[in-house]
């Protein structure tokens, strides 16, 4: 029978994290919170390109778990906004230590229909590439 995961990380897990890089990124960053991060260290730290590895440090930021720095490149760094945010992603974190599987199904779950067809579409031919 599967491990339930607590409802405070259900709910972190449905409102902040799309994928399973997503929440790399988050464990990434939130092991060495003074470091600032771009997109060529995310890329190589999650062996993904550059354009996602971008996508991945906006949405986070989007969703207020990272701060962010303007100099000659835009730099991100772990600091959620608010105290309850900080305590939902160690939630989050801890409950992917103990049992990665649990935080993997929850994700696969919000992920599944737009994974296909993201897969899907690279095979469709469009006018505008």
């Amino acid at each position: 029978m599967p491990v339930s995961l607590p409802p405070e990380v259900s709910e972190f897990i449905a409102a902040h994290l799309r994928t399973v890089d997503d929440l790399h990124l988050l464990v990434a960053t939130a092991c060495d919170p003074d470091r600032w991060w771009d997109a060529g260290a995310v890329r190589r730290e999650l062996l993904i390109d550059d354009s996602l590895a971008g996508g991945l440090l906006e949405h986070l930021a989007a969703h207020n778990l990272l701060d962010i720095r303007v100099t000659g490149d835009v730099r991100y760094q772990y600091r959620p906004g608010t105290p309850e945010l900080t305590r939902a992603a160690e939630a989050c974190m801890s409950a992917y230590r103990k049992n990665p599987a649990a935080v993997w199904r929850a994700l696969g779950g919000q992920r599944g229909s737009r994974t296909i067809r993201d897969f899907a579409d690279a095979f469709r031919f469009r006018r505008d590439r």
